[in-house]
This record gives structure tokens, C-alpha cells and sequence, in this order.
């Protein structure tokens, strides 16, 4: 028996020695496949060739085809109806049905403002999903969304530090606005902002980091007394002293409303920041993604 050479035995000659195993005629093999007979013919001399064995001969009612054809027929016609079958059937989620864990990476915006409302949804429509959240970070989150470390990263535009490989769509472009625990007084100018004490709310702060570059044109830097790593501890930090901080708008108006701060929106268009999620290429179409990008896009307004 002769060796078989897989890597050129490939899918189109098996289709057609299918072809001719089912209507013995190499001229009505090449009609069924919509070929020339001289194809047909040049596919049935390579499957000879690779497979040692004559396969099909030819016969007073048609060609005849040999015991190894025979033997090799049912496991052939059983791996193209195998990959018939998987390329007909697109791969589906069930997000009623479904017990998967997605891991994101965010920030405390998406936290307040986006979250409680995409739980909702999860909730009620996906009871055995669940989610999980890491800190958003300095990283480009290439790597990670490549490897599956994670599924989704709900990042910013500008300053850019998403990869620019990675596919992104977008959220909600939002204001900041500064909040303290006294009134503020208005306009707030670059020169009145360099005047005031300030919370870092963050080991790396989007936010910050877009005012911080604002105030450099007019030659102001910001005074810094105290950094911390996320948003939990500022209405209190706000309210028993007074420092100010610089937040998403709508996550400052939250804070404002619930502990009787004060905050004012800071206009300049140069301060809007752009949220997008962003995946990598490799996961493009995964079913299960896509349902939950689309939930995201859905609570994102």
C-alpha cells in the first residue's frame, strides 16, 4: 500500500473522486460539478497516483470502481458531509442557556455609569453569565484581548493608548467637571484651576491626564495633596476638606446629588473624552462577543 501524502491530497480531489464513486462517468461527475471533463480526468489521475490504485476502471456499464475505492469511499463521503455540516451551520450563542465568564477591562466610569444598567440587562436576559472586571490600566491591551486574557477593554480615544490594531467602537463622548464640597467660583479659568488642591483619583487617570495636558498651554501645573487609586474615597475626602477633584461629568453630577457636593462642568471641547470598546481582530465574530457588545451599546446612552 502506498503512502499518502496529505498535505497534497486535498479537499477538491476528494469531492470529486465522491463524484465519480456515485455516478461511475467521469462526464457526469463533471456536470454535477459544474468542471470540464479533462479536469475530472486530470483529479481521477492525481488521486491514482497519490493513493497507488487505479481506483476506478473502466467497465461495460460505466467505470468499476476497485476494492481499495470501495474501502476508501463511505470514510471520504463521511469527512465532506463531516465539513459540509460545519461550514452550513454558523457557530451560535445562547445567552439564555449560556454559563460564560466575560473578563473586561474598564474604568470607574464604565463602573458608575454604565454598569448598573448592563447588569440589568444581563441579569434578566443571560442568568448564567456572569462578568468580571479588572482596572483599566496603561497597557495597549493588545496582548491581552490577542491571548483571551481578556474579552473586551471599555478604553479611550485621547489620550490614545489603545493599540491601533485593535477593532473599537464607540460608547459616549463626555465632558469633566470639577466637584468640591463648597461652591465653586465661576468661570473656572486656567488660572483659578491653578490655584486649587486636588485629588488624583487614580495609579493612572484618563481624566487627569487630559486636564493636566490642558493647563500646560496656558503654563499652569495642577497642585496635587492627595493621590488615591479609584473614586471611592472622594466624597468624603471632599466633604471634610478642601480639596477639589476633576471627574467625568456624569459621574461627578452622581457624587453631587447623593452627598450634596458641588460641581461645575469644565466646557472646553478640548476636555471631552471619547469611551469605546474595543476588541481584538481574532475575536471579531465570536458569537458570544458580538451579544455582548451589543448589550453594551444598548445601556450606553
Amino acid at each position: 500500500m502506498a503512502n499518502i501524502d496529505m498535505q497534497r491530497l486535498d479537499l477538491n480531489l476528494l469531492k470529486i473522486f465522491d463524484a465519480l464513486m456515485n455516478t461511475r462517468s467521469v462526464s457526469q461527475a463533471a456536470r454535477q460539478l459544474h468542471l470540464s471533463q479533462s479536469t475530472v480526468s486530470h483529479a481521477l489521475a492525481r488521486c491514482r497516483e497519490q493513493l497507488g490504485d487505479p481506483l476506478l476502471v473502466p467497465g461495460k456499464s460505466g467505470m468499476q470502481p476497485t476494492p481499495r475505492a470501495l474501502a476508501l469511499a463511505p470514510a471520504f463521503a463521511q469527512a465532506l458531509a463531516t465539513i459540509d455540516d460545519a461550514l452550513s451551520q454558523p457557530p451560535r450563542f445562547d445567552s439564555a442557556s449560556s454559563q460564560r465568564r466575560f473578563t473586561l477591562a474598564v474604568g470607574s466610569y464604565f463602573d458608575m455609569v454604565l454598569l448598573p444598567r448592563l447588569m440589568q440587562r444581563v441579569m434578566s436576559a443571560a442568568p448564567g453569565i456572569s462578568l468580571r472586571l479588572t482596572v483599566l490600566g496603561p497597557s495597549d491591551h493588545e496582548r491581552e484581548l490577542e491571548q483571551g486574557e481578556l474579552d473586551l477593554v471599555v478604553g479611550f480615544t485621547e489620550p490614545a493608548h489603545l493599540s491601533p490594531r485593535l477593532q473599537q467602537q464607540r460608547l459616549v463622548t463626555e465632558s469633566v467637571s470639577l466637584l468640591a464640597g463648597r461652591p465653586l467660583a465661576l468661570p473656572l479659568t486656567p488660572a483659578l484651576l491653578g490655584e486649587l488642591e486636588y485629588i488624583y483619583p487614580s495609579d493612572w487617570g484618563h481624566s487627569q491626564l487630559l486636564l493636566d495636558n490642558w493647563l500646560q498651554g496656558f503654563g499652569v501645573k495642577r497642585r496635587v495633596r492627595l493621590q488615591v487609586p479609584d473614586f471611592q474615597a472622594i466624597p468624603g475626602m471632599l466633604a471634610s476638606t478642601a480639596l477639589c477633584v476633576v471627574l467625568p461629568t456624569a459621574v461627578a453630577n452622581l457624587y453631587a446629588r447623593q452627598f450634596g457636593l458641588f460641581a461645575a462642568e469644565l466646557p472646553e471641547k478640548a476636555l471631552h473624552f471619547t469611551l469605546v470598546q474595543a476588541w481584538h481582530p481574532r475575536f471579531a465574530k465570536e458569537p458570544g462577543l458580538c451579544w455582548l457588545r451589543e448589550q453594551i451599546l444598548a445601556v450606553r446612552d
